[in-house]
């Protein structure tokens, strides 16, 4: 477990930075789990205002037999969800398109 948890966190650090003391606190999770399914349990169990994720934007049939944890959080969490699409052809920082 401890394994996977490195393996998830390296990444989040080297893509996202620290958040910055401000007006908004911002905070970053890395949790083991189903994914839809956990983001929603922490963000009940944190009261978190805004969960914000990025989408591979699937549709018609890849969708379909796949899936969406983006959809089903934005269907089931307890408060406002915003998702970002990636932009084509890049990937790392600045990948997701605001």
């Amino acid at each position: 477990m401890a394994r996977q948890l490195k393996l998830a966190t390296d990444p989040l650090a080297a893509v996202l930075a620290e958040p910055r003391e401000g007006p908004v606190e911002v905070s970053r999770r890395v949790v083991i789990g189903r994914a839809a399914h956990t983001i929603i349990e922490v963000a009940a169990v944190e009261h978190v205002d805004l969960i914000v994720m990025a989408t591979h934007g699937r549709s018609g049939l890849s969708h379909l037999v796949l899936g969406s944890v983006a959809e089903r959080v934005v269907r089931l969490a307890p408060c406002p969800v915003l998702t970002l699409r990636p932009r084509p052809g890049l990937a790392g920082p600045g990948a997701v398109s605001t």
